[in-house]
């Protein structure tokens, strides 16, 4: 998921922080009411028409994907041996492709490889639905969020302050290894202790930096009296909008149409 701000005057971005998160909110319903794999890839086709829509860069979610791949593969291999033709409803997903084990045992099915498409196809509509939250969200958008949540303050800022300081992190990583590289350290050593070993010049310098940061934004906080008083303001107070309604409308009407495919027409099932 990607985590810094991307200006832009979309739709998305003039929406109201709280409609943002019903909506993620009902993405995630809508996500875990099919297993059939067609209906994911509808839904993540329509959720990348918004990524597409606020112009975020493929390459980016490129570098969140490939190092998934392997994960993915393991998925896809353990649902497909591990799930066994009654757990599916359909004649067709009860099909055994093969046995791994001799007498018929450990068959791979139909449905399982099926299954374990939709839970990939799942994530990366995650990946994409989070990362379009969060580049359209301003962190006082996320701050005010939590106000009506009737959040205490000190969590939200703690929150707040945490996943702001992730790209920061980041940035700090990547100068750390790029610096330990020109120093001739290298990272590609084998064995669990070899791997360890060749991430504690990355850790120490992490650890330190993060604990330099704190610091620093600790005594920024006093210096500007943070605490003094209970009573938090905002640039911009939250207020729902017109396309707000329209939008909260949207995600019910869809909500109830997929709820009655699902159950009533019984569709989207293995």
């Amino acid at each position: 998921m990607l985590i810094e701000y991307l200006a832009g005057d979309t739709l998305i971005h003039r929406l109201d922080v709280r409609t943002k998160m019903f909506g993620f909110l009902g993405f995630m319903i809508l996500s875990f009411l099919f297993e059939d794999p067609i209906y994911q890839l509808i839904i993540v086709f329509c959720t990348g028409l918004l990524a597409f829509w606020i112009k975020i860069p493929l390459r980016k979610f490129m570098v969140m994907v490939v190092p998934l791949i392997p994960i993915i593969i393991s998925i896809i291999l353990m649902t497909g041996f591990t799930f066994s033709p009654g757990r599916f409803d359909r004649i067709s997903s009860q099909a055994v492709l093969f046995y791994a084990l001799p007498g018929d045992r450990l068959g791979a099915t139909v449905g399982g490889f099926l299954m374990g498409t939709t839970f990939i196809l799942r994530l990366l509509g995650m990946m994409i639905a989070s990362t379009v939250l969060t580049l359209t969200t301003t962190m006082d958008e996320v701050t005010q969020f939590f106000q009506k949540m009737k959040v205490p303050p000190e969590i939200s800022m703690m929150l707040t302050t945490a996943i702001r300081f992730i790209p920061t992190l980041d940035k700090k990583r990547r100068q750390i290894v790029e610096a330990q590289k020109a120093r001739g350290t290298k990272f590609n050593e084998k064995g669990i202790i070899g791997s360890i070993r060749s991430y504690l010049p990355i850790m120490i310098p992490m650890f330190i930096n993060s604990i330099l940061m704190a610091n620093s934004l600790s005594m920024a906080m006093l210096n500007r009296g943070y605490g003094l008083t209970r009573t938090w303001t905002s640039v911009r107070e939250l207020s729902f909008e017109p396309r707000d309604y329209g939008t909260i409308s949207l995600v019910v009407i869809l909500l109830t149409l997929a709820i009655f495919v699902r159950f009533k027409l019984n569709l989207g099932v293995l």
